[in-house]
């Protein structure tokens, strides 16, 4: 089958079931300021949809996950512990976790954040980092586009060989390599982090419409661009490994944190960062160690996404586990903060 690059083709696919027929902001200008959006507290109430859910393969890990906030489903990316090779599961299940289907894909990513563009149909398309390889002989593979598929319950996709994946090849002049994918349901925008030439880390802010016709580009209006402040800027260690991203109107939310050395051991440190598009550098809003779900055994953060549920928006943050006594079974949790102020 032919390889697809994807820019002008399906306009408009799914737009009004992606935001619920709901605009809450509207689209600027490149490098305007993005308009003002309330903030979640990261002390504020919260709760736990998901607690030591099984899912498809339960002897990969979850690494990420994003909602369908128009059919009910959660959606989670898993791969292969030590894995190489980029192959990941994508596991759909009920808003409790309670697993509805699964999809194979071949030689994408590692599965670090994913983002979900909902369908009429029930069946959305699934953005993810993609082209997994090595660049040149004696480098780690890693990945260097965005993508996004049409999931489909017990599907196959390998992404070099199959016209079934839209690629997005990021051809912003300060992109280096690693972009993670992430949306937001309530704008339709497109985060992208990555790489950069100028800082080590940055994120980029697009009106996903614009992405889909145009691609991931300079030429494609760019809502708001900045650097990602270091782990040094925002009092953290290099132990504490960057594990999701997610936005919501003009704010930024990471997951920092990293696993205990055996599962037995205590939950090492988590933390939730929240970051302003509107500023620049090394500016932080807040740094914030969360201790939810440091009973879990061999606790590590993976994931974040903003849920669209009936009840408002939700900040959900998940951690992959092990089973107790188990160093191969795994199991994943999410919890949510839901209050918002500003």
């Amino acid at each position: 089958m032919s390889r697809r690059t994807l820019f002008r083709t399906g306009t408009g696919i799914a737009a009004a079931a992606a935001t619920g027929g709901l605009s809450l902001y509207t689209a600027e200008s490149a490098y305007a300021t993005v308009p003002a959006s309330q903030r979640f507290v990261f002390e504020g109430a919260g709760g736990d949809p998901v607690v030591r859910a099984k899912l498809h393969q339960p002897y990969w890990a979850m690494q990420s996950f994003a909602f369908d906030h128009v059919h009910g489903h959660i959606y989670f990316v898993q791969t292969k512990v030590g894995s190489t090779n980029g192959d990941l599961w994508v596991t759909r299940t009920d808003p409790h976790g309670k697993v509805l289907g699964a999809m194979a894909l071949h030689g994408f990513d590692h599965g670090s954040s994913m983002a979900i563009q909902p369908s009429a149909n029930g069946s959305p398309y699934v953005w993810l980092a993609g082209d997994w390889r090595s660049l040149s002989p004696g480098t780690a593979p890693n990945s260097h586009t965005i993508c996004r598929i049409k999931y489909r319950d017990d599907g196959e996709l390998d992404y070099a060989k199959d016209a079934g994946v839209w690629r997005f090849p990021i051809g912003l002049s300060d992109f280096r390599d690693c972009p993670r994918p992430s949306i937001d349901p309530y704008t339709n925008r497109l985060l992208v982090r990555y790489m950069g030439t100028t800082s080590p880390w940055r994120l980029a802010l697009f009106d996903l419409p614009a992405v889909i016709n145009n691609g991931i580009s300079d030429t494609t209006p760019i809502l708001a661009k900045r650097a990602l402040p270091t782990n040094a800027e925002m009092g953290l260690s290099e132990s504490d490994h960057f594990q999701g991203v997610t936005s919501y109107g003009q704010y930024v939310y990471l997951s920092y944190g990293g696993p205990p050395a055996k599962p037995s051991d205590p939950a090492k440190p988590s933390y939730l960062v929240r970051l302003d598009m509107n500023k620049a550098g090394a500016s932080v809003e807040q740094v914030y160690r969360t201790r939810a779900g440091e009973s879990l055994p061999g606790r590590e953060p993976q994931g974040m996404a903003i849920w669209r549920s009936a009840d408002g928006p939700r900040l959900a943050f998940g951690f992959s586990s092990k089973i107790s006594g188990s160093s191969d079974e795994f199991r994943a949790t999410v919890f949510y903060k839901s209050d918002l102020t500003g």
